[in-house]
């Protein structure tokens, strides 16, 4: 049982020893190479190789020849990406975009993207007289050796209206993933060697998963790193040239007496015959409305005039029935000892002394029978 025990022990302890071996091994490599290793793809004018070797040759590094240690600020150079954000207005925008592009090429820089606008409408019509702005936009990337000078031709093309630089230090993560770096590639000689021993299949599938994961962090990881050392190599310049006109005032013209008088008369008789004018229009478009509401009007008005004549055929008649009944024998008051009434009866009604006239013939004539 303590057999079976101390096997797994000391393979755990010859692993960690060989482990720290590795990292021990590769650290010192790569601290005594100077990073050179790092940079045997990195082909452009901004070598750290010879900043390095600057760094040794410098004072600082004379005075600690006998030393075999390294100071930090030999080896941690700064590793820094340098962005400028410019806008510049030019009078002759064709030319400025040529000789920004003419640049580009004699700085040995690169365009990554860049856009054209005619600043005219986004309709599908043409219109000859619009006034149109050109704008052109565009992310280039130029050595970093040259990225100052670059910047100052480029805003020496037209009138400098805004520019926004920043730096950005990689240097810390730029050294974690070398670091992280070798110690996998440490890691993946040791998983090839383990590999080519191994007789069990299962083991060996396993083994073999491991060490694919383990390639493509490494993958990843190399991949950063060139990415950090094309940014460092070449710098950011987002430029837009936008194109203005110099602005001509126009001459101020003072009109005399009569042509103030002559231009208020013109602009009352054009307001008078818009007036006049609209006021046509709104009569014509309401016309049909107000035909409609004459002949309810209309309607309305004689409904109402044959209602009143006939109440006023009905108290007429009430009145001449009320004449009967008091003087059923006809003998009817004289005429000065009535009440006075109108002269003029309403219509549908009967006066008074025609009806006394028409009960009297009416009683003569029954006697006579």
């Amino acid at each position: 049982m303590k057999r079976q025990l101390l096997i797994p022990i000391i393979l755990c302890s010859l692993t960690l020893t060989s482990c720290g071996s590795g990292v021990s091994k590769a650290s010192d490599s790569y601290i005594s190479n100077g990073y050179d290793n790092s940079y045997d793809s990195y082909d452009s004018d901004y070598s750290y190789e010879t900043a390095y070797a600057e760094a040794e040759e410098s004072p600082a590094s004379a005075d600690n020849e006998d030393s075999d240690a390294v100071t930090a600020d030999t080896i941690k150079k700064e590793m820094l990406v340098y962005s400028c954000n410019m806008t510049v207005d030019v009078l002759n925008f064709d030319e400025a975009v040529d000789s920004f592009k003419e640049s580009l090429d004699s700085y040995g820089g690169f365009v990554e993207n860049e856009s054209y606008s005619d600043g005219g409408s986004d309709s599908r019509y043409y219109y000859a007289d619009e006034e149109k702005w050109q704008t052109y936009s565009a992310t280039v990337r130029i050595p970093s050796a040259d990225y100052d000078e670059f910047c100052d031709y480029t805003a020496s093309l037209g009138d400098l209206r805004s520019k926004n630089a920043s730096v950005e230090n990689v240097s810390s993560e730029y050294y974690d993933l070398n670091t992280t770096l070798e110690i996998y590639e440490a890691k993946e000689e040791r998983y090839i060697e383990l590999l080519a021993d191994i007789t069990d299949n299962e083991y060996a599938v396993s083994v073999e998963k491991e060490l694919t994961e383990l390639q493509v962090q490494i993958a990843q990881i190399k991949t950063r790193m060139n990415d950090i050392r094309t940014d460092v190599a070449y710098s950011y310049v987002y430029i837009n040239i936008n194109e203005v006109r110099e602005y001509t005032p126009e001459p101020i013209k003072k009109d005399t007496f009569f042509q103030r008088l002559s231009n208020t008369l013109s602009e009352a008789g054009t307001g008078f015959l818009s007036f006049l004018e609209g006021l046509l229009f709104v009569l014509i478009y309401l016309f049909p409305y107000l035909v409609l509401i004459g002949i309810v009007i209309a309607i309305i008005t004689a409904i109402h005039k044959k209602s009143k004549a006939r109440r006023a055929a009905k108290a007429a008649a009430a009145a001449a029935a009320a004449v009967r009944m008091n003087y059923p024998q006809g003998n009817y008051p004289p005429y000065g000892n009535t009440p006075p009434q109108s002269t003029e009866p309403e219509q549908g009604s009967i006066a008074p002394q025609e009806a006394v006239k028409s009960d009297n013939d009416t009683d003569n004539t029954s006697e006579n029978k």
